[in-house]
């Protein structure tokens, strides 16, 4: 039987839960495959991986296919530093505005999406780009995630820079879900022990990550070398439990992408 295929986001975000393994602490017996959020969604969705951290948009686009594994998220109850749109004017100026986002997201592109038209009730225009960054250290609208968003902190303007975790629970009062741990809906009921072998190895390694953050944000400053008073405030942005408040903001979020996909139609 050949390994369960895993994959992992290519983010500092997911260090609480992904240390473990690399300092050999916690052991999974899984062929990894580490990717940025929108390429492991393709490859999960396809059936080329069995697990994946997946964009929470994906997640609930997909149920019929998808089954949560365990209770591993990636959600925070307001600012998260790491999901961004940079703007030289305000959110609500930006109707008609030609907004680049980066290639890499899904979830932080439906938030943002979700938040300018439903909340500013605006209708920019969106263009997808590889290099979000550059556009917004240009001066320029865009939506940057993960490890680069951490970085236009500390080169874009202050005042120019809005957090969407922020946003979300300034408007809807509910945390927000950004990414979830998922298995295709045939591989569980297939293979049910390799299945729960891996939830397992990834429980533990997420309470060792709990138990041990000073050595999480070692990893963190060595992958990515911010100070770390940084991941200090960061890492206790983050929640990787799908709790009963982290579910009652996925199920918002998800009943606002199928609303606005209805008025798409």
């Amino acid at each position: 039987m050949p390994k369960l295929r895993y994959g992992r986001l290519a983010y500092v975000n997911v260090a609480p839960v992904e240390t473990a393994f690399d300092v050999g602490a916690v052991t999974r017996d899984v062929d990894v495959v580490t990717d940025v959020p929108a390429r492991l969604n393709a490859l999960l969705g396809s059936g080329d991986l069995d697990a994946a951290a997946v964009s929470s948009s994906h997640f609930l686009e997909h149920r019929d296919e998808l089954v949560p594994l365990a209770d591993l998220c990636i959600a925070a109850d307001g600012a998260v530093r790491s999901v961004l749109l940079v703007s030289p004017v305000p959110p609500a100026l930006l109707d008609g505005a030609t907004i680049a986002v980066t290639v890499q997201s899904a979830a932080g592109r439906a938030l943002l999406r979700v938040v300018l038209e439903g909340l500013q009730r605006i209708a920019p225009h969106y263009v997808t780009v590889d290099d979000a960054l550059a556009v917004a250290r240009a001066g320029k609208p865009a939506l940057l995630i993960g490890d680069a968003a951490l970085v236009a902190r500390g080169v874009c303007p202050p005042a120019c820079v809005y957090d969407l975790g922020e946003a979300w629970r300034a408007w809807t009062g509910d945390s927000f879900v950004y990414a979830v741990w998922a298995v295709r809906r045939g591989v569980a009921q297939r293979r049910p022990d390799d299945v729960a072998a891996l939830a397992d190895a990834l429980v533990r390694a997420r309470a060792w990550g709990e138990e041990r953050r000073a050595r999480v944000i070692d990893a963190a400053c060595a992958r990515l070398p911010f100070h770390r008073a940084l991941y200090v405030d960061y890492f206790s942005r983050l929640r990787y439990v799908l709790d009963e408040r982290a579910a009652r903001g996925l199920e918002r979020f998800g009943a606002l992408l199928a609303g606005a996909a209805d008025a798409a139609r």
